[in-house]
């Protein structure tokens, strides 16, 4: 026997079944009611209240049936059962909701009737408890529970380009500085100051020593919205899982990513194309607009610092495909040219990846189009630092006002988040004139 919860009404013979009502039934006809959508899966939990209506013995439950069940599945659920265990320690993985629609529905509940469900009465006092009171937002929002907030986040990162490269900074204050060393030539020094001396015996050293900076992270909101239909929140919650966790993570991740290449540094990240730090190399001599030539690529190269060409990443727009695909270098007199770009395989089963001088290349629409300044840009996305609240920092509202005509809830969610790269400024060698850089784009061949 399966029991079960009707998300609509119902009606077996002569005898109607409310919303709410919960049922047992054979295996066969509770999944037939769950796969019409009529009915969920019920799995009660040890404080929910059951109220069962008088029911026929072969369809539904009688109060001492409930309680039989209630306890078997107590029995059965280790984790429910490790929840009582750990108590306060456990609820801030979950916050007591059994997935991530569970709590937006509830959000969903609090805005619209202003019935702030047990559940989440729990989940604030245990926040406000353990000092995490500003995941509230002053209008309404709900910091989001760590479980299902970092599965928000791991889907960012996987829908991520860059942002799974960068340099991650916990936060615990909404600005924080960072120690850098300041340095733009070795020709004199190192590190800003430091001077190496040859000493004779007996000889005085005199003393050096680096300069110092700082780059500050300061957190600045990005948010994201997605809309449910007041069907879809009144019959079947639980559709909301992949709306909100999927779309949601990549929503984020790609913002993150245009903020780290393309931010203006005010009131959002300081992106790679508008660091101090970035070298820009010039287009060749009577190069054509919009092309790319193995030379561009070649003293592109010839910019990366040494310490970064490591971790080196090449992102180009799509539309630079058929000029890189066509690069080529010749070998010697008597070889055949050999193309830069190389596309690979791990084996005979094994995802083809790509890459440019032998480091990988990432096609994205974070690139600006073919011709224009930043179609195509080499970096170490480990020398730029993103800093973001500590814990996570994750919250949600809905509103029942923004999409009224069309009968729509907006849920809301919000991150704080800065980044910039670490380096200053772009580096002179010890030898050359030439400056380097862990940020590398190609300027205009318009």
């Amino acid at each position: 026997m399966e029991q079960i919860r009707l998300l609509k009404l119902w009606k077996n013979g002569d005898v109607e079944w409310p919303v709410g009502q919960i049922l047992q039934l054979d295996e066969g006809n509770a999944k037939r009611l769950v796969d019409d959508g009529i009915a969920e899966k019920y799995e009660p939990e040890a404080n929910d209240i059951i109220e069962v209506s008088p029911v026929k013995a072969d369809s539904g439950l009688t109060k001492d049936g409930v309680e039989d069940i209630v306890n078997e599945v107590l029995s059965k659920n280790s984790q429910f059962l490790q929840q009582q265990e750990n108590g306060e320690d456990d609820i801030l993985k979950t916050g007591g909701f059994k997935s991530l629609s569970h709590f937006a529905f509830d959000v969903y509940k609090a805005t619209a009737s202003r019935q702030v469900s047990e559940t989440m009465v729990k989940w604030n006092d245990v926040i406000k408890a353990s000092g995490m009171s500003e995941g509230i937002d002053a209008d309404g929002g709900f910091a989001v529970p760590t479980e299902y907030r970092n599965t928000l986040m791991s889907n960012a990162l996987e829908a991520s380009v860059i942002l799974n490269r960068t340099t991650k900074i916990p936060m615990a204050t909404n600005s924080i500085e960072i120690p850098v060393i300041k340095e733009s030539t070795h020709a004199g020094s190192i590190y800003g100051g430091i001077i190496v001396y040859r000493v004779a015996e007996a000889g005085s050293v005199t003393a050096s020593k680096p300069q110092l900076g700082k780059v500050r992270l300061t957190l600045s909101k990005i948010a994201a919205l997605a809309y449910a239909t007041a069907e879809l929140l009144e019959d079947s919650p639980i559709s909301m899982e992949p709306l909100l966790g999927k779309m949601f993570g990549e929503a984020i991740g790609f913002q993150l990513d245009e903020d780290i290449i393309n931010g203006t540094g005010v009131g959002q990240m300081l992106g790679v194309m508008n660091a101090p730090c970035l070298v820009s190399v010039a287009k060749e001599s009577g190069q054509s607009a919009a092309t790319i030539e193995t030379q561009n690529i070649l003293k592109m190269w010839a910019r990366m610092m040494s310490r970064s060409q490591g971790n080196a990443l090449w992102i180009a727009n799509m539309d630079c495909f058929p000029q890189l695909a066509s690069l080529t270098m010749n070998v010697g007199t008597g070889g055949a040219p050999v193309g830069l770009l190389q596309t690979n395989t791990s084996g005979v089963t094994g995802s083809p990846h790509m890459t440019l001088l032998g480091k990988a290349i990432t096609l994205t629409e974070h690139c600006q189009t073919l011709g224009t300044t930043g179609d195509i840009i080499l970096g170490d996305y480990g020398q730029y630092l993103v800093g973001q609240k500590a814990g996570g920092g994750v919250s949600t509202a809905s509103s029942i006002h923004l999409k009224f005509v069309e009968d729509e809830v907006a849920f809301r969610f919000t991150i704080r988040v800065d980044g910039q790269p670490w380096q200053q400024s772009a580096l002179t060698p010890k030898h050359g004139t030439n400056t380097l850089s862990p940020f590398i784009a190609l300027n205009s061949r318009s």
